[in-house]
């Protein structure tokens, strides 16, 4: 016959815990992601931020085609409440220059936010 002692209790008792779930954001919460783009003297400067309500993880790529083309994929996770700069560029912008960032939260739909001449579809 087995003793357990009250201790042997108490570390059952907490291993059977549920970890409580992290809340979704609202539906209609803004991105935690956003593009700042500006062309000036011909060049476009590219700045990928993320801020978000409550700490969230993110994943994005981020394409700019132009003159030259580049890309920058990432994953991280955005502190609650705390603005945060995940990527800046600077391109030539030459003619017809696209910004695309395809970005996924925790918790919610992926998205896209386009600037520039993007061609539909791509």
């Amino acid at each position: 016959m087995m003793r357990y002692g009250l201790a042997h209790f108490a570390l059952v008792a907490l291993s059977s815990e549920v970890a409580p779930a992290v809340p979704l954001p609202p539906a209609d919460a803004p991105h935690a992601l956003s593009l700042t783009v500006e062309q000036q003297d011909g060049r476009v400067a590219i700045a990928l931020s993320g801020l978000a309500a409550q700490t969230t993880q993110v994943s994005y790529l981020l394409e700019v085609t132009g003159t030259s083309n580049s890309r920058h994929r990432g994953k991280t996770t955005l502190a609650a409440n705390v603005p945060a700069r995940l990527s800046t560029m600077t391109v030539d912008a030459g003619k017809g220059w696209c910004v695309r960032l395809l970005a996924e939260e925790e918790g919610r739909d992926p998205y896209e936010i386009r600037e520039g001449h993007c061609p539909e579809g791509s």
